[in-house]
Parts: C-alpha cells; structure tokens; sequence
C-alpha cells in the first residue's frame, strides 16, 4: 500500500513539476502590436501544452482521448507572436503523430490517421503556408491527371490524400498546407503549357483530309479529333475548308510532324488527269453545268483563302479543272487535279443514281343528267273579211302562225311536227277556208350521260410528262369572199387546236412514301351547234394544282356539282291567270340539268425494275380481259375473233429473232440455190 502510494505521490510531483517547468519558461513579453511567448519546454506532457497554448492563443480544443504525449520539448530563442505560437503547436502536434481539425469555433485534437475522415477545410490558391491539415482542389492545364498521380503519391504522407479527378482534369490533396504548397510547385513544373502548343500550316499541293489518313498510317501515335490521344502522341485536324492542318503536341514532336508534312506536301509528278465518266442513270449536259459551278466556287473559295483577289471564271474549263459533256455517249470528259478529280467524282457518285419511276392514274368521272316538260295550247280564228286573230306560242314545236304561213302560200313542205304529242282541232266554211283552229303540244324528255376517261402515264421523279387524248378541231380565223375591184378571190383562215383530255404532271418523291404532284389537267369538248354561234363552240374544264399523296393512295383533286332548274311560262294576258282554266291559255317548259364532275388521282412509286414489270403485265391483263368472257362452266371464252395475245411479252413475238433451225433451213435453201444458179451458167458456156 505503501508503494502505490509512493508510486502515485511521483506522477504527480513529475506532472506538476512539468506544468512549473512550462510555466516558468513560457514568459510574457510586452511589445508594439500586442503580447509575445518565448516558449522553452522539456519533456512536457502533451495536455498540459495543450493547456498552456489555449490561454496564449485563446482557442477553444477538443483532445482526443486518444492524444496521449509526456515527452514534448520545445526550444525558442526568439519571442512569439500568438499565430505564430500557434503555428509551432501545429509542428509539435505533427512531430508526435497528432492534428488539429476546425470545426467551427472549436479546434479537434486527434491522431492524424484519422484526420482526413474529419471535416477538413477546403482552402484556395491564394492561401499562405502552414502546419494545418486542410484539402485543396488544384485543377491542371495541360498535363493529364493521371500522368501526375505516380510522381506525387510518395511525396503524400500515409495519412493523407491524392486524388485525380480525370473528367475536370483536377487533383484532390488532403495533407498540411506546406506540403501542399511544395507539391504545387512540382505540378506548376511539369504542367508545361508548350507541351500542348498548337500550330497550323498551309498546304499548297496536298489535301488536308487525306494528309491526315497519311500521317496516321506513318505515325501511329498520330491522333486524329475523332481519337483519343495517347501518352506521348500528337493531335492532328484536318481545316477541309481552307485546307489547313492544325497540329497540337509537344515542341519536338511538333517540328517533327512539319517536317514531315512539308516533305509529303509536294507538286504532282503530272499537272493533271484526264478521266472519262460515264453516266448510268444522270444526263451528262446537266450534271457538267453542276459539277462547272462547283469547281469554280471552289476555285474562288481557294483564291479567297490565299488572302488575294477570288475571280471566278465563267467556265471551268478556263482553270485546272476542265470538264466536257459527250452526250452521244453519255458521257464526261474531266481533267483536274487529284484533289479536285477526287471531289468530282465523290459528287458524281452522289448525283448519278437509279431515279424511280411514278405510275400517274387519273379519273375523270362525270354523270349528268337533264329532265325537259313543255305543254302548250294555240288558237286561231276569223276570216279574210273579217280579219283573223291567233294565240301563238313557237316554245313547244310546231306554232300556229307557221301553219298560217303555209296555208297563205299553198306551201306546205316547210311544215313538219315535232316530238311529242300533237292534237289539232278547227272548223272550214263552205269555201274550204278555216273557220278556228285550236293546237295542243306536250312533250316530255329525260337524258342521263355517264362518262369515265381514265387516262394514265409513266414518268420519271423530278421529270414533267403530258397526255392528250382528243381531236384536232380547227377553227375560223379569217375569211373574204371578193376584193375590192370586184374579182372573186375567196380565201378562209383557220388554226387548229387540241380539244380532248389533256394531262401534264411533275412528281417529286418527297420521302419514302409520299409523292408531291405538280398538276395541269384540262378537259375540253366540242358543243352542238347553236344558232347563235358564229363558229364551233368549246368547253373546257381546267385543273391546276400542287398536291400530296402516299403510294398507291387515291385522292380527290377537285370537282363541280351544277343543278341547272328553269321554267319558262307564256300565256295570254288576264286569261291566263284564270283559275283552273287558265292552263289553256299558257304554254309552260320546264327544265332540269344537273352535272357532276370529279377528277380522283392515284399515283404509284416504281422504285425497282421488277415492281415495274409486274405493273406492265397487270395493266396488259386489264386489256386482254375485254375479249374473254366467262362462260357457265367457269372457264375462259374467246368472245374477240383475233384477240390480243395472252400474255404482254408475246407482243413482240414478230420482232424477235428466229430460232436456229429457221436458219439452217435458210442457209441449205440458199447454198442449193446457189449451186443450181451456178450449173445454169456452166451449161450456158458450153
């Protein structure tokens, strides 16, 4: 018991002799700007230093349990502002294995293995050097991060923390501010700017897209945009449209990759090629007009890059670029330089494909329909002494005063009854003259018309095509009967125009389905003859528009509805109008015409040469089916006595080439009548 007691007795004379021991030796100073410590300690223990610093500094700790220290030792000459204590007991905690971590207005004392997991400070750039534990971002330029993260690993103590953050290009280090600093010294020294220098350089011969195909082929290190550069690698990009290279690397590696360009970037052993294109599908003289104009807009494009004067020439041919449409052949004739040829040939690939071919049905359908009712009463009386009076109507046939004019003049030939129904009522005298007369007409009609025109034509996308089906009407101009000294010289004018159906459409395939129809569709006919008209009388109905529709779809491109109603009534003033009996003193017609038409439009895309051919054979099979007939027993019967052939390809059977052994009997035919030929003349001669 007495031994625990000693035992205790010392620790706590050792603890208070070292709190004496730091208290004596921690003097105050006075100076100018405040107090200053000059600290002398041995073998202190660490709580009560920590003790002794919170009444210099006036900071708030908070000790880990787990800081436990009886050995620390300090020596100072010099006195010592409170920062700058407090900065040595920054060092003394790093010495033994400790860290102080902010937090707020308290200060955490604890073992810095654990420190890092603490709340840190995030501090910047600008902030100055010290032992506090903090963490800083340090974003690089230049280098990649992961480049740098091998060389500052070992400079980082164990409890610290190096992270590369590759998406920003951005370090993340938790250590003391100093190291800190030293570390951003040696990234500020690697991190070199003139590694990642860009130059540029002109190309005079060559051509920027495929001088960069050949770098990367010679140098595999060679990144193009569309790669991701390696370590020790170089950037080249490819300015197409002023025909630059932009080089992006270190300085050696740069120099390296000019040199290599510029020996590449050399004249052509010949000034120019000549190549002959023929075309499949495109017309040669239009598509040598696009590919003139392309190559003079490049042309001045260069010009204009150079830095002098662009003057674009009126002809291609009038440069480097030359190029000559043969249209017998179908052909072009082009002479440019590689670059230019390499272009042309790209665009002309482009341009010279297969075109589909669009179907165009069109239906005209037309349904009209006209209803007519006349009926009429006439009275005649009186004499030659007396006079003679008449109720005439010429509306319903045959009128009372042309059978008065008959009977005048003994002529009857010029009489004739009209349709309808003709009743007529009359008494004569004694002389055979006509007393009165009385004459009913009533007539009745209806006509209904139903006409179908379904005209149809194949043409190419983009390609306008037309249709007419009708007459060729001609028409009065001018005429003279006799000259002005009175000889007879007649003479008659006359143009002749298209009256028919009448159908011009443009398709333009808008997509892989739609077709946009640009339409001009006309129907004009020859009117009957009218007694008013001076020369022949037309009707036209026009249709002009601009329309879309889907394959195989059909639409409605427009119509007329026309109902047409007249009643035309003529009667005897005031008798007339007498109820019930008035209908015997009025002649009434009555009229009702109605029209309808409407024009249906079904276009179809031809996109291969098989859709078109199965087309073809449907359409032949339409017309053949006109002269067959099904019979009871469900088989075909011949109903035309010389039918079209079966099938459309037997169309041409006249045309084709004979068989062989037509030939052979032809060529034996022709040697024995040669040899027979020859015989005669040998008998001949004898």
């Amino acid at each position: 018991m007495s031994i625990i007691r000693a035992s205790v007795l010392k620790t706590l004379l050792a603890a208070c002799l070292s709190v004496f021991v730091l208290s004596a030796q921690a003097q105050v100073e006075a100076s100018d700007d405040g107090k200053s410590w000059t600290v002398n300690i041995r073998n202190a223990d660490i709580q009560a230093f920590i003790s002794q610093i919170a009444d210099m500094t006036g900071k708030n700790f908070v000790v880990d349990p787990r800081v436990r220290a009886r050995d620390v030792t300090v020596v100072s000459t010099k006195a010592l502002s409170a920062d700058e204590v407090y900065e040595l007991f920054l060092s003394v905690l790093q010495v033994h294995g400790y860290a102080a971590v902010p937090a707020g207005d308290i200060i955490k004392i604890v073992p810095n293995t654990t420190a890092k997991q603490s709340n840190l400070p995030l501090v910047g750039k600008g902030q100055l050097g010290g032992e506090e534990l903090v963490t800083r971002v340090i974003p690089v330029e230049n280098s990649p991060v992961e480049e740098l993260v091998p060389v500052l690993r070992p400079l980082v103590p164990q409890y610290g923390h190096l992270a590369a953050v590759g998406s920003a290009n951005a370090l993340i280090i938790s250590d003391h501010l100093d190291n800190i600093r030293r570390m951003e010294a040696i990234i500020s020294s690697l991190d070199n700017a003139e590694s990642e220098d860009v130059q540029v350089i002109k190309l005079e011969h060559a051509f920027a897209g495929d001088m960069v195909k050949m770098l990367e082929t010679l140098t595999p290190q060679t990144a193009s945009r569309r790669s991701k550069a390696k370590e020790g690698a170089v950037t080249v990009v490819a300015d197409e449209r002023t025909n630059r290279l932009i080089i992006k690397g270190d300085r050696i590696t740069r120099e390296r990759m000019a040199r290599m360009v510029r020996s590449l970037d050399t004249p052509d052993s010949a000034s120019s090629g000549v190549q002959v294109v023929r075309l499949t599908h495109g017309d040669a003289k239009t598509l040598a007009d696009i590919l003139k104009n392309f190559a003079d807009g490049a042309s001045a494009a260069k010009s204009g890059s150079d830095g002098k004067a662009a003057v674009t020439s009126s002809s291609a041919s009038s440069g480097k670029v030359s190029i000559q449409a043969d249209e017998s052949l179908n052909a072009l004739v082009i002479r440019a330089e590689p670059g230019m040829m390499k272009e042309l040939q790209s665009i002309i690939s482009q341009l010279d494909v297969r075109r589909a071919q669009i179907l165009i049905e069109a239906a005209i359908v037309e349904v009209t329909g006209e209803n007519a009712k006349s009926l009429g009463f006439q009275y005649v009386g009186g004499s030659d002494e007396s006079g003679v009076g008449a109720v005439n109507f010429n509306n319903a046939g045959l009128s009372v005063n042309s059978i008065l004019q008959a009977l005048a003049t003994d002529d009857p030939t010029g009489l004739s009854l009209g349709d309808g129904v003709a009743v007529g009522l009359g008494e004569t005298d004694s002389n055979g003259d006509l007393k009165w007369g009385a004459l009913m007409q009533a007539l009745a009609s209806s006509t209904d018309v139903n006409l179908l025109s379904t005209p149809s034509i194949l043409t190419l996308d983009n390609e306008e095509a037309s249709i007419i089906v009708g007459e060729n009407v001609p028409f009065v101009t001018g005429q003279s009967t006799s000259t002005g000294s009175g000889v007879s010289n007649p003479f008659t004018t006359i143009q002749r125009e298209d009256v028919g159906l009448t159908l011009k459409v443009t398709p333009h395939v808008a997509g892989l389905s739609t077709i946009r129809l640009e339409l001009e569709q006309e129907n004009s006919a020859v009117k009957e003859s009218s007694g008013e008209a001076v020369d022949i009388v037309t009707t036209t109905r026009k249709l002009q528009s601009t329309v879309l529709a889907d394959d195989g779809e059909t639409i409605a491109l427009g119509g007329l509805i026309k109902d047409d109603i007249r009643k035309v009534v003529r009667k005897v003033p005031l008798l007339g109008d007498i109820p019930l009996l008035g209908f015997l003193f009025r002649s009434t017609s009555t009229s009702r015409q109605k029209s309808n038409l409407m024009v249906f439009l079904r276009p179809t895309i031809l996109a291969d040469n098989d859709r078109l051919v199965e087309m073809s054979r449907e359409k032949y099979m339409g017309i053949t089916a006109l002269q067959f007939a099904v019979n009871r027993d469900g088989e075909l019967e011949q109903v035309v006595k010389y039918p079209l052939p079966a099938q459309v390809e037997n169309v041409f059977d006249g045309r084709k080439p004979v068989d062989q052994a037509f030939r052979d009997a032809y060529e034996a035919d022709h040697v024995a009548g040669e040899e027979e030929a020859e015989a005669a003349e040998a008998e001949a001669e004898q």
